[in-house]
């Protein structure tokens, strides 16, 4: 061998072990005769002018391989394939597959090659596609996915699996995949995940309704804000019958002022009733509708404050489309707490997430 072949030579090795993969051989491919039994399984039903059109195209899909032109080889082997399914056929592409770095295609076509055995391969043939398949399958990894929503389509890379209801499990590349499941009217839904070798990723998609995902973006359930608006009504309703009632009450503690003989001396200069001359029970309820009027002007405080706060809060609480993965976050809370002191009443609102 000459020292520049040499140097080629360690070069293909070196890259091969770089890349994982033992290079393929051209002298790997097989052709099968096209006599045989017809009641074998790979034979049942193909004519023999059939066989021979599809060994054909065998042959000529192996000496692209030769070449080496694999994606050429390829698309012979796989026209083969569609008049003849002979297992040798699917081991040819297989190689051709692997040498394209088509691993998953390699792993399904290798899988129909050793389907009945050594026989239609041969025993030395047999014996590699075993182990071509241990190799894929310890490069590869598989994504089991699952959707009962009727009418869903689940697609992974681009590329439909199946129609809701539905499962699908098969072999991947070992890297990051996209799987989506999207429908009319209904909030798709993506994920991506990132498959190691030999492991097994289990998904579940679950679509909900546009409707569904705009009231799971809300921050807290829809009654909540519309309570507080309805209790500041209602104390706002409240202080209005409070004032109602403190009115009537200093109306008639003034007409019964008046009619007090203090109340109606005809000097302009007298100095009025003293308070020895009101009686009690007219203190007492010009006392009371002092208090009323204090409480029900307290009531207007917090009632319009409680109507702003659940204003806000509905503003807040509009519906939006998210992430199903946000609907797990934490529900936020409000806190409505009234304050009082000497000179001021009101409310104090905390709103957390």
């Amino acid at each position: 061998m000459k020292p520049a072949d040499t140097w080629i030579f360690v070069g293909v090795v070196v890259v091969g072990l770089i890349s994982g993969r033992t290079p393929l051989h051209a002298q790997s491919t097989i052709a099968p005769s096209v006599v045989g039994s017809d009641d074998k399984p790979w034979n049942q039903g193909v004519p023999i002018e059939t066989r021979e059109t599809a060994r054909a195209l065998l042959l000529e899909g192996n000496r692209l391989f030769k070449v080496p032109l694999f994606a050429r080889a390829a698309e012979q082997y796989t026209a083969a394939v569609g008049k003849w399914k002979h297992p040798a056929f699917y081991f040819n592409l297989a190689l051709a597959q692997l040498n394209l770095g088509l691993e998953v295609e390699a792993h399904e076509s290798l899988e129909q090659a050793i389907r009945y055995g050594e026989e239609p391969l041969g025993a030395e043939e047999f014996k590699v596609a075993q182990e071509q398949l241990q190799q894929v399958e310890h490069q590869l990894g598989r994504i089991r996915v699952t959707c009962q929503t009727e009418g869903a389509e689940v697609t992974l890379d681009g590329v439909t699996l199946f129609t809701g209801p539905g499962s699908h499990q098969g072999w991947v590349k070992a890297k990051a995949h996209e799987i989506t499941a999207k429908k009319p009217d209904y909030l798709s839904e993506a994920r991506r995940v990132t498959v190691s070798p030999g492991e097994l990723k289990n998904l579940q998609l679950k679509l909900i309704t546009l409707s569904e995902a705009a009231d799971a973006g809300r921050r807290w359930v829809t009654w909540k804000p519309w309570t507080v608006v309805a209790a500041g009504l209602a104390v706002s309703a409240a202080g209005g019958v409070l004032h109602t009632l403190s009115s009537r009450n200093f109306h008639a503690y003034d007409d019964k002022f008046l009619q007090l003989p203090c109340a109606n001396m005809p000097d302009p200069k007298a100095p009025g009733c003293a308070t020895a001359q009101i009686p009690s029970t007219l203190n007492t309820q010009l006392s009371r509708a002092t208090q009323e009027q204090k409480v029900a002007v307290g009531s207007y405080i917090v009632g319009g404050s409680l109507v702003a706060a659940g204003a806000m809060l509905l503003y807040l609480n509009r519906p939006h489309l998210v992430e199903q993965e946000a609907t797990n976050s934490p529900t936020g809370r409000v806190a409505v707490v009234p304050t009082l002191s000497a000179d001021m009443l009101g409310i104090l609102l905390t709103v957390s997430r």
